[in-house]
């Protein structure tokens, strides 16, 4: 691998720029040898910062697949002669503070004909577990049917994490074909046959997502994570079956198991974009 490692202030004053080059090595197994990755790291300020193309250019290697970790904000224009060359973007948009209008850039970087760039939003890599547990519930002829029949939603999150909440409503509203009625504090959807269905997105500590709860006209179906847990404990209560609990694990939340997860699948991530748009009214 060869890992580039940039740092680029465009505001500083001047032009200035740092290159130094290092390599990573380790044990390869009980046979011994080596495994060497090569990182070049690079400090850029000024006028040197704005000629980032250049820089990641004429240091790619053709025969490798190309990552790229972007963690600040898209700034516009966005410019095709970047991206095409990126086979995967990944970023987070948690921290974003106009979710909005970054949405919409990411959106025109996926939308440029030219590339073949897959976006890896971080934050909806946390809700992976978390969805795969929630379609688990539902993986039974008995709980199947109360899913045209829900009515609530309610979601707990924990502070810097309401982005991630609303991507679950997103994809929740693209898989059961829900559109968006009503935003505001308490926003509300109507489902294929009208059916309207509230959504309550509650602010507490734990976990990025504590407590994910779907209510239907004669069921309750719950995910739910303490913080500090490595399990999700999934309860469905209902009239027409058995209530029942189970445990699913849960993997930790820090970036570096994010990125693992991140790097270690090769989705083109088809439900994301649709995730996004179906909660579009809703991002600050």
């Amino acid at each position: 691998m060869r890992a580039l490692l940039i740092q680029a202030d465009p505001m500083a004053e001047g032009s200035s720029a740092e290159a130094w080059i290092s390599m990573n090595c380790y044990l390869r197994g009980a046979k011994g040898g080596e495994v060497c990755s090569e990182q070049v790291s690079f400090l850029l300020g000024g006028e040197a910062a704005r000629s980032l193309q250049s820089v990641v250019f004429s240091h790619l290697d053709s025969d490798l697949p190309l990552i790229l970790w972007w963690q600040a904000d898209f700034r516009p224009p966005i410019n095709g002669k970047l991206w095409r060359w990126v086979d995967r973007l990944l970023f987070d948009s948690r921290d974003w503070t106009n979710s909005r209008e970054q949405f919409e850039l990411a959106g025109k970087i996926s939308d440029l004909a030219e590339i073949r760039t897959i976006l890896c939003d971080l934050n909806w890599t946390r809700s992976l577990h978390l969805r795969q547990a929630l379609a688990g519930i539902f993986d039974s002829a008995t709980t199947l049917p109360e899913l045209h029949s829900l009515h609530a939603v309610s979601i707990a999150y924990a502070p810097r994490h309401r982005g991630t909440a609303l991507l679950l409503i997103g994809w929740l509203a693209d898989r059961l074909g829900w559109h968006l009625a009503s935003s505001g504090d308490h926003p509300e959807f109507k489902d294929e046959r009208g059916n309207r269905i509230t959504v309550s997105l509650r602010k507490s500590e734990g976990a990025s997502i504590g407590r994910l709860t779907l209510t239907s006209s004669s069921a309750t179906f719950e995910v739910a994570r303490e913080g500090g847990s490595d399990l999700y404990v999934t309860t469905v209560r209902g009239e027409s079956f058995v209530s029942a609990t189970h445990m699913v694990r849960a993997p930790h939340e820090d970036i570096c198991e994010l990125l693992l997860i991140e790097l270690s699948r090769s989705s083109k991530h088809a439900l994301y974009g649709r995730a996004v748009k179906a909660v579009q009214a809703l991002w600050e």
